[in-house]
């Protein structure tokens, strides 16, 4: 290790062990609200996946067998 490295990881390790004391309280409001965040979070995430989820779709699936779908279309119309 060279002599900065070592300066660096000293310096993080002593200012993660300098603890300080913090007057901070979280009421029963907070935490509802923080749960609600996360909720919130995830069912938009889940409509979004919902609304374009063809389009999502659509990046993974390969285009020959829509290709062939197109074909099989064109001779069912014959």
């Amino acid at each position: 290790m060279s002599t900065f490295t070592r300066l660096i990881t000293l310096t993080v390790l002593l200012s993660l062990s300098w603890v300080t004391p913090v007057m901070a309280y979280i009421d029963p409001g907070s935490g509802s609200a923080i749960m609600s965040a996360i909720i919130g979070f995830f069912v938009a995430a889940g409509i979004a996946l919902k609304t374009y989820w063809y389009k999502i779709k659509g990046i993974f699936t390969s285009k020959k067998t829509q290709d062939n779908d197109a074909e099989s279309n064109d001779e069912a119309m014959k």
